[in-house]
């Protein structure tokens, strides 16, 4: 669903496709087909993208500390406005070693978000060369309130000039809300950055499936249908969602299919259950 806010970066990989901020979903002229849909399912599509955010963010944030440290192999503070605050230290060469991304107590980006505790890393091989693998684990590590745990295993496949393929399995993946509520979550993903002529990333590419158990003690299964796709020039016209791709998402019997449209930019998502009943809702963000 499209229910992932996007930032850009501030680095050469120029734009975060997914950020940690919350987003809502409300429907667009379809009170009449809404009955169909249960406040679970309508729940289960909005928090499965904002659970996977969380996470996702994670790697963004990681690439970006070890495109900052790559020059100096030592402590230092990087100019990414989601890490202005925060503390980077690398250890190691440049063949083996760790990165920490530390955000202390407190550190708010300018866009309100706030983070603690530290999210870190252990790799081996060069982070962007082909055959590297990363660990990523995350030390006492929220944001707003919510507290990320589990291991993300990131094997980096291939390289070329203008797209980048990683393999992700996140194991052990669990979300403590703040009210206390807990989220299990299991992930085996391909990601594929794709990069324009300027060398920054255009699109990012995204398949694969996942498991657990959302907040509201609802088991699920996720199989991306058809890839999720996340495009630059869409971001910056202002729309935070992927602008095309299918996702299904059961809960035991239960089937809803998540429609992110035809390569549009608009905020707009289309859920199908499975009694073919279809209705069209439009993301709006709330942190």
């Amino acid at each position: 669903m499209k229910t992932i806010n996007l930032n850009e970066w501030k680095s050469r990989f120029a734009l975060l496709f997914i950020s940690a901020s919350l987003i809502l979903v409300t429907s667009c002229n379809n009170d009449d087909a809404t009955p169909d849909f249960s406040p679970e399912e309508i729940e289960d599509a909005n928090v499965d993208a904002i659970e996977d955010s969380y996470f996702d963010e994670g790697d963004d944030l990681v690439m970006e500390g070890f495109a900052s440290t790559d020059s100096e192999i030592g402590g230092r503070t990087s100019s990414d406005e989601r890490l202005a605050c925060a503390t980077l230290t690398r250890e190691g060469t440049k063949e083996a070693g760790s990165l920490r991304v530390d955000f202390g107590s407190g550190c708010t980006d300018p866009r309100g978000n706030l983070r603690t505790g530290a999210i870190v890393v252990t790799h081996s091989g060069r982070w962007n060369v082909a055959g590297s693998q990363w660990s990523i684990e995350f030390d006492d590590y929220s944001v707003n309130g919510t507290q990320i745990e589990g291991t993300r295993q990131v094997t980096v496949e291939s390289v070329t000039d203008s797209l980048s393929a990683y393999q992700i399995v996140l194991t052990g993946g669990r979300i403590t809300w703040p009210d206390g509520r807990v989220a299990t979550r299991e992930v085996n993903r391909r990601r594929e950055h794709e990069r324009n002529e300027n060398n920054l990333l255009d699109r990012l590419i995204i398949y694969g499936t996942a498991q657990g158990v959302f907040r509201n003690g609802r088991g699920y299964s996720i199989e991306i249908l058809e890839r999720l796709i996340y495009r630059r020039a869409c971001v910056q016209e202002g729309v935070i969602i992927p602008v095309s791709g299918v996702k299904l998402i059961k809960h035991g019997d239960r089937e809803l299919t998540v429609d992110y449209g035809d390569g549009t930019c608009d905020n707009f998502v289309t859920l199908t259950n499975k009694n073919g009943r279809t209705v069209m809702y439009e993301v709006k963000n709330s942190n």
